[in-house]
């Protein structure tokens, strides 16, 4: 009998899944871009729905943990957010064309209520994706 080698390094299983998260937290960061320039309540929607979208993405991604890994993607969603926003600020040093994003649109507090919003509704995806993908109960009529 030949052994069977895996590529895996430990045999302890990861909370978080790298790829799951980044999936989400890149789709999360777009919405969070996207809706940076606009007002307060298109600004909501936006992320709402990019959140949703990212969450749904993660849990799909993750084989478990979900939650977890729908916190990872929004950190990244953020950090996408921060890193799009310095590059924009690079360029414009360089070319000084047009106006370069604000790191906070709309000051501290509408910052932090939009990214909130994120959070709870990249979670919401998460749980979606985790109902709609649990293993079946040994009573259903699919046994």
């Amino acid at each position: 009998m030949a052994a069977v080698t895996t590529l895996q390094l430990s045999n302890r299983q990861r909370r978080i899944d790298p790829i799951a998260a980044s999936w989400g937290g890149l789709v999360g960061g777009i919405g969070l871009v996207v809706a940076g320039p606009r007002e307060l309540a298109l600004r909501v929607a936006i992320v709402a729905i990019a959140g949703v979208i990212a969450g749904f993405l993660t849990g799909v991604r993750a084989i478990r943990h979900r939650i977890a890994n729908a916190w990872a993607a929004w950190i990244l969603a953020n950090l996408f957010y921060w890193v799009f926003v310095l590059a924009a600020h690079l360029v414009h040093a360089i070319s000084a064309r047009r106006t370069p994003p604000s790191y906070l649109p709309g000051g501290i507090q509408t910052w932090v209520v939009v990214t909130v919003i994120g959070l709870l509704t990249t979670v919401i995806g998460a749980a979606i994706a985790n109902t709609l993908l649990r293993p079946a109960s040994r009573r259903s009529n699919y046994s």
